[in-house]
């Protein structure tokens, strides 16, 4: 009898955890499905966040991307990029105890003929990061080490925008083909 109580708290505790996670939202990672099957990515090539971008593009859908936006169905570009580094608290002496890191950036998805899968959008994200004279010289390695973990929450926030668009911009898109096409859809 003992060992079944167990099970049945274990059973109950499961299903517990499980709804509680469900109901914040909490989702495993899953492929993203995006309403195009190629897209080109207007950016800097060699910044780590076209990288990182590219990446997830490539691992977690079945979109392509290709090197020239006319065989794109799909133009990603990146219309703003900033970070920012300020003080965030002081101690008592006046100096800075808590430094807080951000970045923002603003995007759009459009077609090569201009039709627009995303309005012009705003992606902004924040760490704190806590320093002492001590620590000065590992510093620039944890902000180094912040912001790379910036650039993976902005990419897979991107693909979730991406993908949220997705439902309002498909049968938008499918009528304006049957329009092109003369066809009834």
């Amino acid at each position: 009898m003992p060992c079944t109580r167990i099970s049945r708290r274990t059973l109950f505790a499961a299903a517990a955890a499980a709804a509680l996670l469900s109901g914040c939202g909490f989702r495993l990672r899953r492929q993203f499905s995006l309403p195009f099957e190629t897209v080109f990515l207007q950016m800097d090539e060699q910044a780590s966040l076209t990288y990182v971008i590219r990446r997830h593009l490539e691992a977690e859908t079945s979109a392509r991307v290709v090197k020239e936006a006319k065989d794109a169905d799909a133009i990603l570009s990146i219309v703003s990029s900033s970070r920012s580094r300020v003080v965030h608290t002081y101690n008592d002496a006046g100096d800075a105890r808590e430094y807080r890191l951000g970045w923002d950036i603003s995007f759009r998805v459009v077609s090569p003929d201009g039709f627009e899968y995303l309005p012009p959008s705003y992606i902004s994200v924040r760490r704190d990061i806590p320093y002492t004279i001590r620590n000065y010289l590992s510093r620039e390695t944890e902000e180094a080490t912040l912001y790379r973990g910036m650039e993976e929450d902005i990419a897979v926030q991107l693909m979730r925008r991406i993908e949220s668009a997705r439902q309002n911009t498909n049968p938008i898109r499918k009528s304006k083909a049957s329009a092109v096409s003369g066809k009834e859809g």
